[in-house]
């Protein structure tokens, strides 16, 4: 539902996604295609391994808010996300 919602709301900004949710064991797949990483609150203890990993390739690793994902809040999800990967790639 969330990878729904915040794809129909990128969308509606014209900005033009694929938005998807990954199990991280495929992620390696999907890397070189990647600008922005969220990972959900539950698993936080991975940004580190993350970032560490795929920070020289993927502009954008963060957690998402929690209270953000528990009610499914996509517009602020992507806004938060967007508005980092913005200013780190000066877009």
């Amino acid at each position: 539902m969330l990878v729904k919602k915040m794809a129909d709301y990128a969308a509606s900004l014209g900005i033009e996604t694929d938005v998807d949710a990954t199990p991280f064991g495929n992620l390696g797949d999907r890397i070189n295609h990647t600008d922005i990483l969220l990972i959900g609150p539950q698993v936080r203890h991975l940004l580190k391994k993350f970032t560490a990993e795929y920070g020289e390739k993927i502009p954008v690793i963060q957690v998402m808010n929690m209270s953000f994902y528990a009610l499914v809040k996509a517009k602020e999800i992507f806004d938060e996300a967007y508005s980092e990967y913005k200013q780190k790639t000066n877009s």
